[in-house]
């Protein structure tokens, strides 16, 4: 770069000054403001889902070094349930799936008679949950097509195994309350409504591991199977749905299993925000759990995958980024 020589000699002390002050000025207010005092809701699922208590982690973290932000955990009927209460101005923050989040964007699915829903925009991605339909032997069920005439719960109402446990199902020519009857137990309930026999199977669309599969399997055992679907039909499902990834439930992880169990599938699990959030509040959002990952995986053993390898790209293509969120991956070079 040429030195401007004759211009620098000519300036006075005052006007080094002033074009200082512009300087630090200008990127002052490229930085972003702090947030005001706000009290904000973010949905997670029942009790026994893993989002409930990853969120009050990330609370615990968030309030730590902003304590103007108070995010209360709310119970939720799950995934669905939160885009809509999103959408609804019930909710300032949710937990979902990228699939939800993204069939809510464009009224697909569970949203077609809705229409596209546009006020829940992309925060942060972390997570994958992952199919996990258990049962007892004692029901003599081992695969999905030995799901005729049984009874399945879902999950509560509004939950992913909702919309997920009826496409997989009725993808191996089951149809639902035809072939087999649907139940909309909450997670925390479905272990005992097995062991009762109240029903047959257990549909959780959760991370690994998830309380309620350690209750079963800390008293059951090996007595559990884990049920996959079909390879052939997974295959056919991942194409429909491209934001569904092949996993297997690791081994260990549940007692009486201590081998990888093959033939699951993951969806990333994503935070969404209302529209109508100041963008200075997702960002302080976003940077307090981004930039202190120790803190949040010491409360919670998934905050390990909230970070900054895994929060962009998973919700690239599904919905727009949150302004506040935009502006922290973009200032890190997270987001082109």
């Amino acid at each position: 770069m040429r030195k401007r020589s004759s211009l620098s000699k000519s300036l006075s002390v005052l006007g080094l000054g002033a074009l200082l002050s512009v300087g630090i000025c200008s990127e002052a207010a490229a930085q972003m403001a702090a947030p005001k005092r706000e009290f904000m809701s973010m949905g997670t699922s029942s009790a026994g889902g893993s989002f409930f208590p990853l969120a009050g982690a990330m609370a615990g973290v968030v309030g730590k070094y902003y304590p103007q932000l108070q995010i209360n955990a709310e119970i939720t009927g799950g995934s669905t349930d939160n885009v809509k209460l999103i959408n609804n101005g019930k909710l300032e923050v949710a937990l979902t799936s990228a699939q939800t989040a993204y069939e809510a964007a464009r009224g697909l699915s569970k949203f077609a008679a809705s229409g596209p829903q546009a006020k829940h925009l992309g925060v942060m991605a972390g997570h994958g949950v992952a199919w996990q339909l258990y049962t007892l032997k004692k029901t003599g069920i081992k695969t999905i097509y030995d799901l005729k005439g049984k009874k399945v719960s879902l999950g509560s109402t509004g939950s992913d195994g909702n919309a997920i446990g009826k496409e997989v199902i009725e993808a191996h020519g089951l149809i639902m309350n035809k072939d087999w009857k649907a139940e909309y137990i909450s997670h925390g309930d479905g272990p005992g409504a097995l062991r009762d026999g109240r029903i047959d199977a257990v549909l959780q669309i959760s991370s690994t591991p998830t309380a309620t599969v350690i209750d079963i399997t800390s008293t059951n055992g090996e007595d559990v199977d884990f049920i996959m679907p079909d390879d052939k039909v997974l295959d056919g499902l991942i194409k429909k749905n491209p934001y569904w990834t092949k996993t297997a439930i690791p081994g260990g992880v549940y007692k009486g299993h201590p081998a990888d169990i093959p033939g699951s599938f993951m969806i990333a699990a994503v935070m969404v925000a209302a529209a109508s959030e100041s963008p200075e509040a997702i960002y302080a959002l976003t940077k307090a759990i981004l930039e202190h990952p120790d803190e949040l995986s010491s409360a919670n053993a998934l905050g390990k995958y909230w970070n900054r390898n895994n929060a962009v790209q998973p919700l690239v293509g599904i919905v727009p980024f949150h302004p506040g969120a935009e502006k922290y991956y973009r200032e890190q070079g997270l987001l082109k």
